[in-house]
């Protein structure tokens, strides 16, 4: 009877040492069928292991064959295997910061690595959530920093209320990013410009509310905004001599209380 049976990996290669091994056999004595040769996808992210199915050819004889030379390759498969345990293992590209060479984070070939990195990375965010958007890398007048522009139909969709969507993409692009790379990687994500349009729209949400603060002399309470917003309202007013501005409230219900002195 024709023995079938089959094993997954990271790789087909993976696949077919672990059938290899658990089968007893030589690469000649068996059939291998791709049943799917594997996906590794980025940062571990959307990766799909390869899969084989695997024939064993000529049972009967192998079995014979293997009977017969199992004495004989004793003590060298024993040599064989000492050999391989005494290799070192070479040094992995993810290698902890602790180990690694301090370097220079605003060098051209460091930003060239956090660039390349991050715009796979965000090209595969997008594509795996089926949004139809093109991005783009912008130049940006902090030279340490990787500015990347996102253009497209469904590109507001990226957006979320006040933002907090974007937020969250440009978080795990810059988290995975720096961990892959072993040091901190400045990384700004941008849809259809609405970080500056934001800016702006606050900023002369900030003001107006100052002149209604000072007119009425009471104060006034903004939404709950996130951390980089409210940090927006109190340097816009930080310079007025009437008004002070606190923050109040607890996580992200945090808002912006702006009152009279």
């Amino acid at each position: 009877m024709t023995k079938m049976k089959k094993f997954s990996g990271k790789t087909v290669d993976e696949a077919t040492e672990i059938a290899l091994k658990e089968m007893d056999v030589e690469l000649e004595e068996i059939d291998i069928k791709v049943d799917n040769p594997g996906r590794s996808g980025i940062m571990g992210f959307g990766g799909e292991p390869a899969e084989i199915t695997v024939t064993l050819l000529n049972t009967e004889k192998s079995t014979k064959t293997k009977k017969k030379s199992v004495a004989k390759n004793k003590k060298k498969s024993v040599a064989k295997n000492k050999k391989k345990s005494d290799v070192k293992p070479k040094a992995t590209k993810n290698i902890t910061s602790k180990d690694a060479e301090p370097v220079d984070s605003e060098s051209p070939g460091n930003i060239n690595e956090v660039e390349q990195l991050s715009s796979e990375l965000l090209d595969y965010f997008l594509s795996s959530i089926g949004v139809v958007a093109d991005t783009y890398i912008r130049e940006d007048s902090n030279n340490s920093r990787v500015s990347f522009e996102i253009e497209g139909e469904d590109s507001a969709l990226l957006i979320g209320k006040r933002g907090e969507t974007l937020q969250s993409i440009q978080f795990l692009v810059r988290m995975i990013t720096s961990k892959q790379l072993g040091r901190k990687s400045n990384i700004q994500i941008d849809i259809e410009d609405y970080r500056r349009r934001r800016v702006r729209t606050l900023r002369n949400i900030a003001k107006n509310l100052a002149r209604e603060v000072i007119n009425s002399g009471e104060e006034r309470t903004l939404e709950p905004m996130s951390a980089v917003d409210r940090r927006i309202i109190h340097v816009t007013l930080s310079k007025n001599p009437k008004i002070l501005t606190e923050s109040e409230g607890k996580g992200r219900d945090r808002f912006v209380v702006v009152k009279p002195k």
